[in-house]
């Protein structure tokens, strides 16, 4: 697929069910296909003839390739399952429930789970590698309301580390506090990375913990001190995922914040890649338990 949302090529590559179901297929196996039953890898796979199901010629089995995917157990087709994939993981902004239930002539309670889904597997399988050279911190508050003295009553923190020109890693977290965001520093970053930030007073213990930290007076208009400042996670982290909420996914609760954040997270860290190229790197991700409704709702 080209670069853009070309929809002509993508029913072109994926015309119907089979050829669905035959990149499935290759995605998940390539050439080790593995018997979702009885386990066996590289094993033979049999397409039966209505190719709808696979035969292990270990155990003699038949299964679906969808088992141990996210499209586990769903009624909805590939083809629509596909389309879903490939919108949400292009439009940068992302796609809301509504306008995804339209463009699929499907319920938009269906829309949402799908969308979730999406969002479960990058979440599930996430690269736990810690962030490496200059990494930007900061915390950001999302939703509530604001009043007169108390400014983030109500509010969700996001805490987020960015490298320079590389990576992003974002957490919804209880507070903006440094029990809270010390150990989230220590999980996501590695010790030899240089630290910016600005100066909360939550950072301030950054270089008693061996790390490499300044910082930036923001109370005094001091925004970059030479290459010390925090405008790439503010400017190029904070701004996109704001929008996002605010443009699309307008009221979004703080039960799910964490996985609207997972996915800006999948497509900041792929924005170098083509919108077919992020589409095939998702199905990648696709194996892995699925996400249920009544989990969702619970």
């Amino acid at each position: 697929m080209t670069e853009g949302i070309n929809l002509i090529d993508f029913y072109k590559k994926y015309p119907d069910e089979e050829a669905c179901r035959d990149y499935l297929q290759n995605a998940r196996w390539g050439d080790n296909s593995t018997c979702p039953k009885c386990g066996v890898v590289g094993g033979k796979i049999y397409k039966l003839k209505d190719s709808r199901l696979l035969k292990c010629a270990t155990c003699r089995q038949p299964f679906s390739v969808r088992v141990g995917t996210v499209f586990e157990d769903s009624a909805i087709p590939l083809q629509s399952w596909f389309l879903a994939v490939y919108l949400a993981t292009s439009f940068k902004k992302g796609i809301s429930s509504i306008q995804l239930a339209k463009y699929l002539g499907i319920t938009q309670k269906s829309a949402w789970h799908m969308l979730h889904r999406i969002r479960h597997s990058v979440n599930t399988t996430f690269d736990d590698k810690p962030l490496e050279g200059i990494v930007e911190i900061d915390e950001t508050y999302i939703g509530g309301k604001t009043r007169e003295r108390i400014k983030y009553d109500n509010k969700a923190v996001v805490f987020g580390a960015v490298e320079r020109k590389g990576k992003v890693k974002l957490s919804h977290v209880k507070s903006s506090g440094a029990r809270v965001l010390l150990p989230e520093i220590e999980k996501n970053i590695s010790p030899k990375a240089i630290i910016y930030s600005d100066q909360w007073n939550a950072y301030r213990t950054l270089t008693r913990r061996g790390y490499l930290h300044d910082s930036v007076n923001h109370s005094i208009l001091e925004f970059a001190r030479g290459t010390v400042h925090t405008n790439t996670i503010e400017g190029g982290v904070w701004d996109h995922l704001k929008l996002g909420l605010k443009a699309i996914y307008m009221g979004v609760s703080v039960k799910h914040l964490g996985k609207y954040c997972d996915e800006f997270v999948y497509k900041y860290n792929t924005r170098d890649l083509t919108d077919g190229q992020r589409f095939d790197k998702w199905f990648k991700y696709s194996n892995g338990k699925k996400l249920t409704y009544k989990s969702l709702i619970n």
